[in-house]
């Protein structure tokens, strides 16, 4: 056989908005410069790359030795540059406006900075939806890559996944190349001459082309990789071994085989992603019951046959999963519309657009939503975003009132907005306050997380054994990576079983149960935790605006009004009837603090991080952000405070975050209650 196998080569580096900048750091100095410098001592590998925004705008302030090394491999053909959304975004879930925009953003940047507009977009995690080819239509994009378990969910058999296909919506046309999951974990796992012998193979079958796609990560970042694939060298080793067979393989760019072949055929994908992904999107139960079919699958020898009907879910149920993720992406929608009704407002439209970066919003092997800085970073370009056209917005108006499904729920919510500050209520959960957003400190103290199963807590739960010792092997893949199981985070897996928002009303039974509030975090015997209220009524005056809601469960009723102070006050007064001789009054507050400081109650620092008090008052603040928050009444309370604590699992292995602090004000029900009140901008002052 004469003819060459090509393995189209791809690979794709990213970090997200407001990842730490030692992250930035250690990625240029283990992982991106060290594959440039290499790369450019063979200059008869040729492939594509591609980087997103974050790491171009870091690059750009601090390593321009990278784009001198860049401007050399695509200078002499060496190297193609890849598209897609500048800030990284999961394009099928943004507005059609904001997805033209971010691949513009990123085209003009590549021509501005290359003198070449790119040609191929790289999807966002390979989240696919069929409409994807309408909705980047006229943006100059011809080609991407997508997983191969798109491919054979549509009915391709594993010896289809090559070349590459040609789809259409609505007679928009993209074509597509399936990456090759096997290459994927053989790259850089395996030893060089291993993913030769695979491509060798794969030619004596007759495939022309097969299509590797994956993180630039793996080679210096992920653990044990820098080691793996810089210092003992198997980058270039890898190369080393092409070059001995070259005259039957070629690493090509993308591109060029799009300029050399003819699509295989015409073909509809289905909304999918990477294998991996589709099992993290399913709820915890589910997921178990998925590894399970694998794990039998796998077992049986019949994986390779059957992974195309076992597919998981859909990235999007992320959004049910983590009402947080959900809460994130509906802000966004918004401060879309009032961006785009606004403007034009260029400044306010970056930011909307850099709060796109995918990683908060979803969770599976790397920490994602569970690491709160980077959902704060989404907050506060979506707030700066939205301050940008305040102006414009409210004109002479002191404040805007709302009513609707803000969070698609199926029920309307009420959302209060100033200049100063928003305030989002949900009358069906409580008439609790899902969001409230500092809109001078850019800072939305609602962004904690709540405590949900996961997957692999059954992990934690009933360990598995560590394989043994693999020291001096090749490293593991980052998904087979044994996890440390501390026993004390068996204790740490309790689950919200009620939104954890703020001014929850809880009416309880008789005396509340303290050590399982400080211990366990939650209020079991409440009354009312999942009460639903009715607005009922609404009254303005030149101070503020008044709305009252109204609850009822048999003999239990509870009326609730809340007063608003456009510069950044919320005042809850309550009216409890009730058929008990003994009732105490719990209000619940979640709010997130993301430097970790503990509270001050009555201007005094906690000295440990739970405890309870008698106070009237309980300050949050970030000092490193500028945001404080105070909750407060005339009278004193009782007041518990606890951490929000989850276990999740990130790259390194399983551990606790911090995700907020929960504050109970509690009182026995004898006479009037006492208004509580919270006001932002608290850390400022004195």
């Amino acid at each position: 056989m004469s003819e060459k196998i090509y393995l189209a080569f791809c690979v794709h580096s990213h970090q997200p908005v407001g990842n730490f900048p030692d992250v930035f750091e250690k990625g240029a100095r283990n992982c991106y410069l060290p594959l440039l410098r290499i790369l450019a001592d063979y200059p008869g590998i040729t492939m594509t790359l591609h980087y997103t925004g974050p790491l171009w705008e870091w690059f750009e302030e601090n390593e321009p030795v990278f784009f001198d090394l860049l401007a050399k491999l695509t200078g002499r053909g060496q190297v193609e540059l890849m598209g897609g959304g500048f800030y990284e975004p999961i394009i099928p879930v943004i507005p059609e406006a904001d997805a033209r925009d971010q691949i513009e953003y990123m085209s003009a940047y590549l021509g501005g900075r290359f003198g070449v507009r790119p040609r191929g977009m790289w999807c966002a995690e390979r989240i696919w939806d069929p409409g994807v080819p309408k909705k980047i239509a006229g943006s100059g994009i011809e080609y991407t890559l997508l997983d191969d378990s798109h491919f054979l969910s549509t009915g391709l058999s594993p010896d289809d996944i090559h070349g590459y296909y040609i789809t259409e919506r609505e007679g928009f046309p993209l074509k597509v190349f399936p990456i090759d999951m096997h290459l994927r974990y053989l790259i850089p796992f395996r030893q060089p001459h291993e993913v030769i012998g695979y491509l060798l193979h794969l030619r004596a079958r007759g495939v022309r082309v097969a299509t590797y796609g994956d993180d630039g990560e793996k080679f210096g970042m992920w653990p044990g990789t820098y080691n793996w694939v810089i210092e003992q060298g198997w980058l270039r080793k890898f190369f080393d071994e092409a070059q001995k067979f070259s005259s039957e393989v070629e690493i090509v760019p993308l591109a060029r085989v799009t300029d050399r072949f003819s699509p295989n055929r015409l073909i509809y994908l289905p909304t999918a992603s990477y294998q991996e992904m589709m099992e993290w999107s399913l709820f915890a139960r589910q997921g178990r019951q998925y590894e399970e079919l694998v794990k039998q699958a796998r077992d049986r020898g019949t994986w390779e046959n059957e992974r195309a009907f076992l597919r998981g879910g859909i990235w999007d149920n992320f959004l049910a999963k983590y009402p947080e993720s959900n809460l994130m992406v509906k802000k966004g929608l918004k401060v879309s519309t009032l961006v785009r009704e606004h403007g034009p407002a260029p400044l306010a439209l970056k930011h909307l657009l850099m709060s796109q970066t995918n990683c908060p919003y979803w969770h599976g092997l790397f920490g994602g939503i569970y690491i709160s800085s980077l959902r704060h970073v989404v907050y506060r370009n979506l707030l700066r975003a939205e301050t940008l056209i305040d102006e414009k917005r409210f004109g002479g108006a002191d404040w805007i009132l709302e009513q609707y499904d803000y969070d698609m729920d199926g029920h309307e919510e009420v959302l209060f907005s100033s200049r100063r500050f928003n305030c989002c209520i949900s009358p069906r959960r409580n008439a609790s306050v899902l969001a409230l957003e500092d809109k001078q400190g850019l800072y939305n103290f609602s962004n904690i997380l709540m405590r949900h199963e996961e997957i692999y807590h059954s992990k934690i739960l009933n360990p598995e054994k560590h394989r043994a010792d693999v020291q001096g092997k090749e490293p593991l893949s980052i998904h087979d990576i044994p996890r440390d199981t501390p026993e004390e985070f068996k204790k740490l897996l309790v689950y919200d079983t009620y939104p954890k928002y703020s001014f929850i009303t809880h009416c309880i039974e008789g005396e509340p149960d303290r050590e399982e509030i400080l211990e366990k975090n939650t209020v079991a015997r409440s009354l009312s935790a999942d009460l639903s209220f009715e607005l009922v009524g609404r009254a303005e005056s030149a101070g503020g605006l008044s709305l009252q809601f109204t609850g009822t469960d048999g003999s239990l009723a509870i009326d609730k009004g809340y007063r608003f102070s456009p510069e950044g006050k919320v005042r809850v007064s309550h009216g409890i009837r009730a058929g008990l001789d003994s009732l105490w009054i719990g209000l619940e507050f979640n709010f997130m603090v993301v430097s970790g400081a503990r509270p001050l109650v009555d201007g005094v620092p906690m000295e440990l991080d739970r405890g309870i008090f008698t106070a009237g008052e309980v300050l949050l603040r970030d000092e490193d952000a500028g945001a404080g928050l105070t909750i407060g009444s005339e009278a004193p309370w009782e007041v518990l405070v606890v951490p929000i604590e989850c276990i999740s699992q990130s790259e390194e292995g399983f551990e606790k975050t911090f995700q907020g602090w929960s504050i109970y004000f509690l009182r026995k029900l004898e006479g009037e209650i006492p208004d509580v009140f919270i006001e932002v901008g608290q850390a400022c002052r004195g």
